[in-house]
């Protein structure tokens, strides 16, 4: 067995083992997809900087679980996902595995990581899921009403930008600290409700959870 195939046997291991830590277990055909995905980011990260975080423990919690357990708190109504700042793929590859029914689209203004996310949509069959290399600022469309992310340069300097690129959604995830919550709270009100949860085993990390007031709420276009 070669080191990629070590590697990916040990992450199949931790991606279930971290799961059932977080509170949900994951299916076969999940954690195969999951593991396809890791082994593609194994490969691609000796070519382009995707991620720090590839030891199969550190990842498999880190990237997927943790990607998982936010999109448990996505609205089951929410049928159209925007991942700012996708990079690697996450949080966004691992919901849209998880929802197949929902659509997502990979915001990356990277080129090269872009290019790696079109690969991994590929190889991993995901009919639901758009690539759109640019700007979040820049995607024209906004039939979209939920955005998730994870990692943004400059997260908090953005967080005004990023509300009002939302501004026709129901909800918005972020992945942060207390800081990224402060800051989303000063901008937030009155047209956002802020809430915030652990994620597990984490210190400092939480998941922010706006959602847009009722008097705020416009619907989605469609």
């Amino acid at each position: 067995m070669n080191e990629l195939e070590h590697k990916k046997r040990a992450f199949c291991h931790y991606v279930k083992v971290w799961a059932q830590r977080f509170g949900f277990s994951l299916s076969e055909s999940l954690c195969e997809k999951l593991c396809e995905h890791y082994g593609l980011l194994l490969h691609w990260n000796r070519r382009i900087n995707l991620t720090r975080i590839l030891d199969p423990e550190e990842a498999a919690r880190f990237h997927y679980v943790e990607s998982l357990y936010g999109g448990r708190w996505l609205d089951p109504s929410i049928t159209k996902v925007i991942d700012v700042g996708s990079g690697g793929g996450f949080p966004g590859i691992p919901m849209a595995l998880a929802r197949p029914n929902t659509s997502m689209v990979l915001i990356e203004k990277n080129r090269k990581r872009a290019v790696f996310l079109l690969e991994a949509v590929r190889r991993l069959e995901l009919e639901n899921v758009e690539i759109f290399c640019g700007r979040f600022e820049a995607y024209e469309s906004r039939d979209f009403d939920g955005i998730v992310c994870r990692a943004l340069e400059r997260m908090r300097e953005r967080v005004p930008d990023l509300l009002a690129f939302a501004k026709e959604s129901t909800q918005i995830l972020l992945f942060g600290d207390e800081d990224l919550e402060r800051a989303v709270r000063e901008s937030a009100a009155p047209r956002w409700q802020v809430s915030s949860v652990a994620i597990p085993y984490a210190q400092e990390r939480r998941l922010i959870i706006l959602r847009q007031s009722r008097a705020f709420h416009v619907e989605p276009i469609t």
